[in-house]
């Protein structure tokens, strides 16, 4: 009797469970991948690009390979960000999902009209979104831009506007910007923001037509709600130098010669020491430390006269870089916040808006060390004539 009793119990105990009702199947939801803002004649126009969550997966499970690359890109207006986007949610079909959204577009417009921080502070607080979204600018076509599909047939979601990070590996020249460095880089010293400008090309080819691609040479500096300068590519050279999370790039030494070779540096370590001079004038220090791998010889060459021309060439384009960026009051390299981290007090003295004045000669010196470690696959035999490679000396 008790037996039964007890079975009676539970039976009425399930009954009354609600078990999993409310929840939300992942093959019901539409996934949102990329956020385009732009604005015209009064209104916020959103584009949102929706992306098939199979390409995610290995062929061998079913998943479709044609449907890897595919995206949609909705389109809706409003005369805020919230009312476009909810105008959006009025023609879709399911639910959108928000937390897995890699990018953010925005136009020349959207930027100018103070679209960065506003949707910077709306994903920041909406619940499903993370703080790995990517910001870029552009002056072409937002749809276009969004509709473009990664050239293998991977999918969208290992595009280079999604995940970004893997070619800044390969090449670390422009470093992509998530929502939590806009953030910190917004409210922080010296309140600039470096994002990259994308451009529409046509630099790789199928074997049915010419391809649509996405260039990153170009950076937008922002700053209070405006655009300070759009740095073109050759004045960005001496800034990659100072990117936190370089690995490599390459070099051109020996220019305007016959000769001119490049190599790749990789390994990079700096040092930016701010030095308060007698009459309270800030100037700054920088050492820098290297190494190279050397992919063409010269003839004749010697190991000295190849790290003497690295060191040349890293600091031309660093003076270079610093000059143009320094008359347009920009603080590419952060000086401001270094001398912010390491001398709040002289800081304090100096500061206008958290930017402090830079000068022709706020730059004091600059000491570049240089390692050659190998010739890429020729890592066992010497690289110069007569001398031994430094990578061997420790063996």
């Amino acid at each position: 009797m008790k037996k039964i009793k007890n079975i009676l119990i539970l039976s009425c105990c399930i009954s009354i469970l609600s078990g999993c009702w409310d929840s939300n199947e992942p093959e019901r939801l539409i996934y949102a991948n990329g956020l385009g803002i732009d604005y015209k004649d009064g209104k916020v126009i959103v584009y949102l690009q929706i992306i098939n969550m199979r390409g995610l997966a290995k062929s061998e499970s079913g998943g479709d390979p044609s449907s890897f690359s595919t995206a949609n890109v909705g389109k809706a207006s409003g005369s805020t960000l919230d009312e476009a986007i909810f105008n959006l949610y009025h023609t879709s079909d399911r639910r959108i999902y928000w937390g897995h959204i890699s990018f953010v577009i925005f136009s020349e417009e959207a930027i100018k009209t103070g679209g960065l921080k506003y949707t910077a502070d709306f994903l920041d607080r909406y619940r499903e979104t993370r703080y790995r979204i990517f910001f870029f600018m552009t002056k072409d076509s937002i749809k276009d831009a969004m509709l473009i599909s990664p050239i293998e047939n991977v999918s969208v979601a290992f595009s280079k506007l999604s995940d970004p990070d893997d070619n800044y590996k390969q090449s670390s020249f422009i470093p992509p910007i998530n929502l939590r460095e806009i953030i910190i880089n917004i409210d922080e010293p010296a309140h600039q923001v470096a994002i990259p400008q994308l451009k529409l090309t046509e630099q790789w080819n199928s074997q049915e037509k010419k391809k649509k691609d996405l260039l990153m040479e170009t950076v937008a500096i922002i700053s209070e709600n405006k655009i300070k300068a759009i740095l073109p590519k050759k004045m960005l050279n001496g800034g990659r130098w100072f990117n936190k999370d370089f690995v490599r790039d390459n070099v051109t030494i020996f220019p305007e010669t016959k000769n001119d070779v490049f190599v790749v540096i990789y390994d990079k370590k700096n040092k930016i020491t701010p030095v308060i001079e007698k009459n309270e004038k800030v100037r700054f220090d920088i050492r820098m430390k290297v190494k190279a791998s050397v992919e063409m010889l010269i003839k004749g060459a010697t190991r000295d006269q190849y790290e003497k021309e690295i060191k040349r060439a890293i600091k031309k384009e660093i003076q270079t870089t610093y000059q143009y960026t320094q008359k347009r009051d920009i603080d590419l390299f952060r000086l401001s916040e270094k001398l912010y981290r390491k001398n709040i007090k002289a800081w304090k003295k100096v500061e206008t808006n958290g930017r402090i004045p830079l000068e022709e000669d706020t730059l004091r010196s600059i000491q570049i060390d240089v390692e050659i470690q190998d010739t890429g696959k020729q890592r066992l035999t010497p690289i110069f004539e007569g001398q031994r490679d430094k990578g061997l000396e420790n063996q």
